[in-house]
């Protein structure tokens, strides 16, 4: 790897890194929601700083190059990702659904209750 690029990969999760921190310092995120972040920083920020380790677990897994590794991996995390956040948004939307019900039949026992005095 060159060093150039060796250098920005690591300016770049060092960065990273310090977005997700200063999310979580101005109270826009939540320590538990970005801890996946936190941990992608550093496995980024790893394989920035030892390309020829990530480049043996490459070679090991059967990858033919480094750059089809990396893309793999991140694709494959990234997709974690998103169907761990649609089980969190339709576990939401059914449990708003339950809370709506709820509450439309608790204003129609008020309503009847209003109109019996």
């Amino acid at each position: 790897m060159p060093i150039q690029l060796k250098i920005l990969a690591i300016f770049l999760a060092v960065a990273f890194f310090a977005f997700i921190i200063n999310l979580i310092y101005r109270d826009r995120a939540e320590v538990r929601h970005m801890r996946k972040w936190i941990l992608f920083a550093i496995i980024i920020l790893i394989g920035a700083m030892f390309p020829e380790l990530t480049a043996k677990i490459a070679y090991f897994l059967g990858f033919k190059t480094l750059m089809s590794f990396t893309l793999f991996s991140l694709t494959s995390l990234l997709f974690l990702i998103v169907i761990r956040l649609q089980i969190s948004v339709i576990g939401a939307e059914s449990r708003l659904k339950l809370l709506t019900q709820e509450l439309s039949i608790l204003k129609k026992r008020v309503k009847e209750l209003e109109d019996d005095k």
